[in-house]
């Protein structure tokens, strides 16, 4: 990605804001997500977006960089939702990276989001079907499709079909008989999609692909 994808900012205020996902459907969910006031303009930054922020300089002790979702952008603040452990190092971010947009690079991921309150990073849910497309050319692209069955904290579920078209530079872990998932990421890397799909036990993959594709199975 550009530098349009990259922002260095100065925080003015972090006030803590309860967040409301899938509001007023089965899914919903409180969380809590923390309000950022810059004092500078966050131009292209759109919800769901999910950044990372910077705090400190390199190989300083007060070095830090994480991970959060925007839930929601205005021009000069987000309200971030990210782990409540990364609250005091809020008022030192000075920089901020779009490093993926799902709502851009995911067809389908507005019926996911629509769903969860966010495309959601699939901690510890079961993996249930791994299929790599065989080709008899080793030169033409391969093609993934992972069913996911993702459960929510009061113990619905749904399964999803992930679909990674024109896969490369894979490493990929044959699936047992328990797969679990421990964390779904991607990011942009030039004009690729990285996946990683990291597990607590079988199925793993890293990856580059040029397309996504996510649908919700019926239920």
């Amino acid at each position: 990605m550009g530098n349009e994808s990259v922002w260095n900012v100065s925080v003015r205020s972090v006030e803590r804001e309860e967040i409301c996902l899938a509001t007023n459907t089965d899914w919903q969910v409180q969380a809590q997500g923390f309000r950022l006031h810059f004092n500078t303009d966050l131009p292209n930054l759109r919800t769901q977006d999910q950044i990372m922020i910077t705090v400190g300089e390199w190989d300083k002790p007060t070095w830090a960089a994480f991970i959060g979702t925007a839930v929601a952008c205005g021009p000069d603040s987000i309200l971030l939702y990210t782990s409540p452990h990364y609250e005091s190092h809020l008022w030192n971010a000075h920089r901020i990276e779009r490093i993926f947009s799902p709502l851009m690079s995911i067809k389908g991921a507005q019926n996911v989001v629509d769903r969860f309150g966010l495309f959601p990073p699939f901690h510890y849910d079961e993996i249930t079907k791994v299929c790599m497309a065989a080709e008899e050319r080793s030169n033409l692209p391969k093609n993934l499709s992972v069913t996911i069955r993702h459960t929510s904290t009061g113990g619905l579920e749904q399964h999803l079909d992930l679909y990674f078209e024109d896969i490369q530079q894979e490493n990929i872990s044959p699936a047992e008989e328990c797969n679990i998932c421990l964390q779904l990421s991607f990011a942009y890397e030039g004009e690729h999609i990285r996946v990683q799909l990291d597990a607590v036990s079988g199925f793993a993959a890293s990856f580059l692909c040029h397309k996504i594709v996510v649908q919700l199975q019926d239920t």
